[in-house]
């Protein structure tokens, strides 16, 4: 009977996070002054029913020099009363977009759309100064962590609220902000620090990176030290517990760049108001159909719509019969559901960009969704997770789970359920068979050769013996 200790040690460890650097010591290094900000209109001009203002504001210095911020500044140019404002995050190799920035303005959001600071790969044409976007200098703490990318970033979106915040057309206490890419781990981290914001849409971004990160190679490359202070104070994790607004994530299950474990996780450890919307087999790009719930989400937030998005509640899952496992969940809405979905994929917490992930309509009954996977898919897993859309624009899934076959020790074989996945390469504990019986003091090995998990109970071992 084979048994895999290094799967063990991949699939089934819980892991512990070190304590990070004392808030002091954060708050030191992300400070900016918020009160005012000095900016300039080089240009402004009509579009259509869109006023738009090319402008220019200054933010935090580097190498001495003061960093010059350059946006799209669009409003609508019929309006009664102060307008509620979006900020715009661009992700890496990105600029301003005045489409985007006009589309939503006609919406009837003040909106600015920056380049972040510098320039940068794929950035020739940004305008504004500071230090560039590339890998180097996103992962830099030396000479020391001020030199960082990021905190120049959070700087360059801390004061762009701050120009909103100023403009006549703005009502100050109406402001949100989305971020794409490295874009939303910007959000995250300006999210985490500046209670000025009353909504905040997440695409893509999350804490915990060097975890897995289109860049790992490059993280674990750096001396010992560097990965050390990045992580204790640059990473987003350490201000997930801080975050202010009610914040919106969505990402792609095949996203390259930040890997759905850590984005599940960096979710998990939000306590304010939030939603988690997960797109199938979307890798790195923001489409069309992903902008609805974000615009729904900051429509709710920002111009007091009268609407909640979905909340999904999961029920124990069950088998039915030798064939089948059921997955109930109920979606609770403030309208109605435009529809609900399962989708799974077959194998474990590997290989998460190349996952084809597949669709299954559900049951509906007694205000129920139930939700069936034919056990023999379940040789030895699959991951799976339920999204729910309303009519009103709102959807929201619930987190990835690993439901896998398992052998007991008297040879009995039944099914498992995993915690949120929150690790790549693992299972998340606590584990729950669907026999009923308990889990604890057990271990978990893989057999290939039988295609399921084998259970094995953890000897206990003997107080010593008094003298």
């Amino acid at each position: 009977m084979p048994i895999f200790i290094a799967i063990l040690l991949l699939l089934f460890s819980s892991g512990v996070r070190a304590d990070p650097f004392s808030s002091e010591e954060l708050r030191r290094l992300w400070d900016v002054p918020t009160n005012e900000v000095r900016s300039e209109t080089i240009r402004s001009y009509n579009l259509g029913s869109v006023r738009v203002e090319e402008i220019y504001y200054f933010s935090r210095p580097y190498k001495d020099k003061p960093s010059k911020i350059f946006g799209y500044f669009a409003y609508p140019r019929a309006r009664s009363g102060k307008l509620p404002a979006i900020l715009l995050s661009h992700g890496g190799g990105g600029t301003a977009s005045k489409p985007r920035a006009v589309a939503w303005a006609k919406r009837g959001y003040a909106v600015l759309s920056i380049d972040l600071p510098g320039k940068g790969e794929n950035r020739l044409h940004s305008r504004s100064t500071g230090p560039d976007m590339i890998v180097p200098i996103l992962f830099r703490t030396q000479p020391d962590p001020s030199y960082n990318y990021l905190v120049h970033a959070v700087a360059a979106a801390r004061n762009g609220i701050t120009f909103l915040s100023q403009r006549k057309e703005v009502d100050p206490d109406r402001i949100g902000m989305i971020g794409l890419s490295w874009g939303g781990v910007l959000t995250l981290l300006t999210n985490g620090q500046d209670e000025r914001l009353k909504a905040a849409v997440n695409i893509f971004g999350a804490g915990y990176i060097p975890e897995g990160c289109t860049w790992a190679d490059y993280f674990s490359a750096l001396a010992a030290e560097e990965r050390e202070t990045w992580q204790t104070l640059i990473d987003p994790k350490n201000f997930l517990a801080t975050q202010h607004a009610p914040i919106l994530f969505i990402t792609g299950t095949n996203d390259h760049c930040y890997y759905l474990p850590t984005f599940q996780k960096s979710y998990q450890e939000v306590a304010v108001e939030k939603a988690y919307w997960l797109v199938p087999n979307l890798r790195h790009r923001f489409l069309d159909s992903s902008q609805a719930p974000a615009l729904a989400w900051l429509d709710q937030r920002l111009k007091n719509i009268p609407d909640t998005f979905p909340v999904i509640s999961e029920l124990p899952v069950f088998q039915k019969g030798p064939d089948r496992i059921v997955i109930p969940v109920r979606a609770k809405v403030h309208s109605s559901v435009k529809a609900a979905r399962l989708y799974y994929t077959q194998g474990g917490p590997l290989q998460w960009t190349a996952k084809q992930w597949h669709e299954v309509a559900p049951h509906y009954e007694g205000g129920l969704y139930y939700f069936g996977l034919p056990t023999r898919l379940l040789k030895p897993e699959v991951l799976y997770y339920v999204s729910v859309k309303d009519d009103h624009g709102g959807a929201s899934s619930s987190l990835v789970r690993s439901l896998f076959a398992v052998k007991l020790p008297d040879g009995e074989k039944t099914y498992a359920l995993s915690s949120p996945i929150r690790s790549i390469f693992r299972h998340e504990k606590p584990i729950r068979l669907l026999n009923g019986e308990g889990t604890e003091n057990t271990w978990f090995t893989l057999s290939k050769q039988e295609k399921t998990y084998e259970m094995f109970k953890q000897p206990l071992v003997p107080s010593p013996a008094n003298d």
